[in-house]
């Protein structure tokens, strides 16, 4: 029999890709989730996950398509559990994907705020790069996506938040320091240390590509923070767009951020989603309030 319950462990499962992880979010047993997922496949004669020995679940086709219908499914029940106690109200959840370098300069603020709005919804989110965000889009995984604007697939949706152009970052004893704007040509000169994310690596490269300048790419860095780090400490310049508020790495060695006299503010922070799937009442009221907030933000800000 389907019940609400074997959703939810469905759902968390789906969503710590672990069993073992989802039960101890729960704070239930494994074997309670484990039962509620057999029962399901056996309910349906399908197999919903695959097991993999040491390394979590993974769903099958079948599995993705049941797990977005289950995730709409638990916000109605509880727009439901609401109904007629408070006209209007939003309840659910919502899945959002962010890309990893952008989450901690908008989301602790954004969902905060959403939050205080919507006290009734919860936000989940996880962050990622650039190539997983589309697919965990394109099969339901997540409800919206925060990104930079870089060759979206065409069955994404997508509204604009605010433009960025990108800036130089360079340690403080740099000889250019102290300039008040770099350009292209006097940056290709330089070693440069870029994101290993190949689609940011090849939109910031390709800056240079259009005009004719052909830098050498002398390290890349996993993480936002290792190339901060790198820079500061002698190993290069590089191109960035995100600006954190503190102008030192993560050891304290400080930094300098010059803008570039060439580059325009085109680069698009967007909030996408998929046209296969329709956006619960709390993803629609997280994505409008979202808009409005990036909005405010903008207006503060010229």
């Amino acid at each position: 029999m389907l019940t609400l319950r074997a959703l939810r462990y469905l759902v968390a499962a789906a969503d710590h890709e672990s069993v073992t992880e989802a039960a101890a979010a729960l704070n239930i047993s494994q074997p309670a989730i484990s039962a509620a997922i057999a029962q399901l496949e056996a309910d349906y004669a399908q197999q919903i996950f695959v097991r993999h020995k040491g390394r979590g679940v993974s769903p099958t086709p079948f599995g993705r398509e049941l797990i977005v219908r289950a995730r709409h499914l638990l916000n109605h029940a509880a727009e439901l559990t609401l109904f007629g106690r408070e006209s209007g109200t939003v309840a659910g959840e919502v899945s959002l994907g962010c890309f990893a370098e952008l989450a901690p300069h908008y989301l602790p603020a954004l969902n905060k705020a959403f939050e205080d709005r919507f006290p009734h919804v919860r936000v989940k989110f996880r962050e990622t790069g650039f190539d997983e965000l589309p697919r965990l889009l394109g099969e339901g995984s997540i409800d919206l996506m925060l990104d930079y604007d870089i060759g979206l697939p065409e069955e994404i949706e997508q509204t604009t938040l605010t433009l960025l152009a990108p800036y130089v970052l360079l340690p403080a004893g740099h000889r250019w320091a102290a300039r008040r704007k770099l350009t292209l040509e006097r940056l290709a000169g330089e070693p440069l240390i870029l994101a290993s994310d190949s689609q940011s690596r090849r939109y910031l490269l390709n800056l240079f590509h259009r005009r004719g300048l052909h830098p050498e790419v002398a390290r890349t860095a996993e993480s936002f923070e290792t190339l901060r780090g790198l820079v500061a400490n002698g190993y290069g310049i590089s191109l960035v767009h995100s600006r954190p508020a503190s102008n030192v790495s993560y050891d304290g060695s400080p930094l300098v951020s010059v803008p570039i006299a060439d580059v325009e503010p085109t680069h698009r922070i967007l909030l996408a989603w998929s046209r296969r799937f329709a956006l619960s009442p709390a993803a629609e009221a997280y994505k409008d309030f979202t808009v409005g907030w990036f909005g405010d933000r903008d207006g503060c800000s010229s």
